[in-house]
């Protein structure tokens, strides 16, 4: 089939083309009002399956509702004369990370800093209830002042709607439930394909991918089914980040970072292990009523963007003021300075008191000055006296031991079995659970009855309702983001 012509469009002027994709083709124009270079992104057939037509529709939508440093901002939409939808989005002149790393491998630092960047952009699309389920080092662009930009949102799903069959994924970088369909996509499906574009990042391929072997479609699905994850090689790369790597691509979905936000964090923990500068999670700020139980309600607000801090417990924790605050007499310095410049400076009652004391008797302080000679030439003779002159004491050198930074990965004491009580309350039954060495990042897994699919929360509470008058029981256990658990078997705990 011949290939279309570039398309006609009001108000923009034909540069070049600048790639292809599956069904679509993208375009360089440069756009008279505002002025600047844009890419258009449009369907290459306009009789296309009702499928596609809706995946582009999909498209615009999730990326327009989404505002975020890292996601490529889309413009405006519209159809071609020929009836083919198009996308206007902004331009980004730097190849893709897929095409950069064919010629050259990423830093440990520069692949830290992108993971966190990228994180940041997939946490802001959950939590707008998109998942992105397409994430791949080419749908990551370069803006001109080299920062990655999500794109491609053509199959991104609401949430709810994530279990349909035809995704469409790119196999090299999806976890297997989604390749083989035996669970619907989640947060973290998304959670694999990033740690799979990071791993992307270090080596120059896929993480299954095998140099010199059958790298179809089937053998990669197979491997990435069946086979467990492979080191990324690199002797510059710590082992916590391979731990992390390898936690975010396990086989089960529950043993995986629970969220976006946690991949980050993770990352930015092995960024404080390497001494580099934090790189900053960027998402929208969540703004909820109480959230333990018996609150009234859980809606979420979303607002503008908020940078968050690595290693922080709780996003809600104010800094605390520092009481010894020195005051200081600013000064006016310098030939500038107006003649009528009036510096002022707080006094203290104590000051006031000394001034009006010294105007009172202004021969009462050399007296008491005159005394205190006087007393101290007396203890200094009586010491020299009873042979107080010694030796000056030296501090005793004491060995210095330099040791490496510690690992995070293990530093940390790994969470302790959960201890778990439950209060019943009608049909209402709440559980909650305490362990040693807890960290803001833990999830929990959950079972209500033994053999099932273990499920997850991220508070160590559950409240369960509709649970008659009989015996409630309740398997619990404790995830760390780094993987760095103490134990993989769940405690129980039950009310009668």
């Amino acid at each position: 089939m011949t290939e279309p012509p570039a398309p006609a469009i009001p108000g923009l002027s034909f540069i070049r083309k600048l790639g292809a994709g599956g069904y679509a083709d993208v375009y360089l124009y440069e756009q008279a009002l505002p002025a600047r270079r844009v890419a258009v992104k449009v369907l290459r057939d306009s009789d296309l399956s009702r499928g596609v037509a809706q995946r582009f529709r999909s498209e615009a939508n999730a990326m327009a509702q989404l505002e975020h440093p890292h996601i490529v901002p889309v413009y405006a939409t519209g159809s071609t004369a020929d009836g083919r939808p198009y996308l206007v989005m902004m331009y980004y002149p730097r190849a893709s990370l897929a095409e950069r790393v064919k010629a050259e491998r990423l830093t440990v630092p520069e692949a830290l800093r992108i993971g966190i960047q990228l994180a940041s952009a997939v946490e802001t699309a959950h939590r707008a209830g998109l998942l992105h389920r397409d994430i791949k080092p080419a749908n990551v662009l370069t803006s001109q002042y080299g920062t990655p930009g999500l794109t491609d949102f053509g199959i991104a799903a609401e949430v709810s709607e994530a279990d349909d069959l035809d995704t469409g994924v790119s196999v090299p970088w999806s976890p297997p439930e989604v390749l083989y369909v035996t669970a619907p996509a989640t947060a973290r499906s998304d959670v694999y394909s990033l740690a799979a574009t990071v791993w992307h990042l270090l080596v120059g391929r896929s993480p299954f991918e095998q140099p010199g072997r059958d790298n179809s479609h089937y053998a990669l699905m197979k491997r990435i089914r069946d086979q467990p994850v492979p080191d990324t090689g690199r002797p510059d790369v710590p082992a916590s980040l391979e731990r992390l790597l390898k936690a975010g691509m396990a086989k089960d979905p529950g043993l995986r970072p629970a969220n976006a936000m946690d991949f980050a964090r993770s990352l930015q923990v092995i960024e404080q292990e390497l001494r580099l500068p934090r790189t900053e999670i960027v998402v929208a700020e969540e703004v909820a009523g109480p959230s333990g139980p018996g609150d009234g309600g859980d809606e979420t607000r979303m607002q503008g963007p908020q940078l968050l801090a690595a290693q922080t417990p709780s996003g809600n924790t104010p800094p605390t003021e520092d009481l010894r605050t020195r005051r200081r007499t600013p000064q006016v310095q310098g030939v500038n300075a107006p003649e009528d410049a009036t510096v002022h400076r707080p006094s203290t009652s104590l000051e006031h008191d000394l001034a009006e004391s010294e105007q009172r008797t202004p021969r009462r302080g050399l007296v008491w000055l005159a005394v205190l000679v006087v007393v101290a030439l007396a203890g200094a003779g009586i010491w020299v006296l009873a042979g107080g002159v010694r030796p000056e004491a030296r501090p005793t050198p004491s060995p210095i031991h330099s040791e490496p930074p510690p690992d995070p990965g293990t530093a940390d004491l790994p969470p302790g079995k959960p201890e778990i009580t439950g209060v019943r309350d009608g049909s209402t039954v709440t559980f909650r659970w305490t362990y040693a060495n807890p960290l803001a990042s833990d999830t929990f897994y959950y079972l209500l009855k033994e053999g099932e699919r273990p499920r997850s929360v991220k508070e160590p509470w559950l409240r369960l309702t509709g649970r008659g008058t009989g015996e409630v029981c309740i398997w619990v256990r404790v995830h760390r983001a780094s993987g760095h658990d103490a134990s993989r078997t769940f405690e129980k705990g039950c009310v009668a």
